[in-house]
């Protein structure tokens, strides 16, 4: 009898194990393992496109993209709260401009997931101390709700190490905007895809800009950052928001094109002296070389 009733006890033990295990197999996946799948598949699609050749297989790789894009805004918009939110709708951003960057995706038009993510950056995460990377992410973006982003950042957001890089990436957007509609101006079909992507009246109203103006507020900004934000780091240059805003508007006032050069002095190939400024109004090339 004993027995039989420990092969019962036994039975009923094992069978709750298998249960067990079966519910465990059952579990839906977190917020964040969601999240994660979604992110790989943005890679492994990303890198796939690269190696590929084909045309069809790029089309392929290119709507896995779309649907890993759309699907990251989705999971995010349905977990508001969920500890991932920050990090996921910052991808989205980068998908987006993956997509436009280095694809002929159509994109969305006013369903910009982009526009949206931005949306939901601002409303729910304005506030947070760990928008650096969202704030590099933006500016490599063009349409407007990038530098509504990192303005209503620079302005609202309470951290000064996180302001610090707001003002350095908004200097560094715009800038970048400007270059980019200077190449448009050379390349018609470009400029066709620029119009498709981010409204025709959105690019009329940048060619219409004032350059210089746009330049002037661009070292305003860097001549900010340098004076209230030097120290800050940012550790995509390994740099501080102080020297790097230094460097560029260096590049911005002494090597931008039609800019004055500045004087160097050094020694030619046969050993003499000379500066620069010697062969002014004559047309010179400068070859520099080095050996270990």
């Amino acid at each position: 009898m004993r027995l039989l009733r420990y092969i019962a006890f036994s039975l009923f033990i094992v069978a709750a194990g298998v249960r067990t295990s079966a519910a465990e197999e059952e579990k839906p996946p977190t917020v964040a393992e969601q999240y994660r799948a979604l992110l790989k598949e943005f890679h492994g699609a990303s890198y796939s496109y690269f190696q590929s050749t084909n045309d069809a297989q790029r089309q392929a790789i290119v709507a896995r993209v779309d649907n890993a894009t759309t699907k990251c805004l989705e999971l995010v918009e349905k977990n508001l709260r969920d500890p991932i939110a920050l990090e996921a709708l910052t991808q989205v951003v980068t998908e987006e401009y993956w997509l436009n960057t280095h694809t002929s995706h159509p994109g969305w038009g006013k369903e910009s997931r982009q526009a949206r993510a931005i949306a939901l950056l601002l409303r729910d995460h304005l506030e947070s101390d760990k928008l650096a990377e969202t704030c590099k992410r933006v500016h490599f973006g063009f349409r407007q709700e990038c530098e509504t982003f990192l303005r209503t950042v620079l302005e609202k957001n309470p951290h000064r190490e996180i302001q610090g890089v707001a003002c350095l990436r908004l200097a560094q957007f715009l800038a970048n905007r400007l270059e980019r509609l200077n190449l448009l101006a050379d390349q018609p079909e470009l400029a066709k895809r620029y119009d498709a992507l981010f409204g025709k009246d959105y690019m009329d109203a940048l060619k219409r800009q004032d350059r210089a103006r746009v330049i002037r507020e661009v070292e305003a900004l860097y001549e900010r950052t340098i004076e209230k934000y030097s120290d800050v780091q940012v550790p995509q240059y390994n740099n501080t928001a102080g020297n790097q805003a230094e460097i560029e508007l260096f590049e911005i006032r002494y090597l931008a094109l039609g800019k004055e050069a500045p004087d160097i002095e050094g020694e030619d190939q046969d050993g003499k002296q000379f500066k620069l400024s010697d062969y002014r109004g004559r047309v010179v090339l400068l070859y520099f070389w080095s050996e270990f």
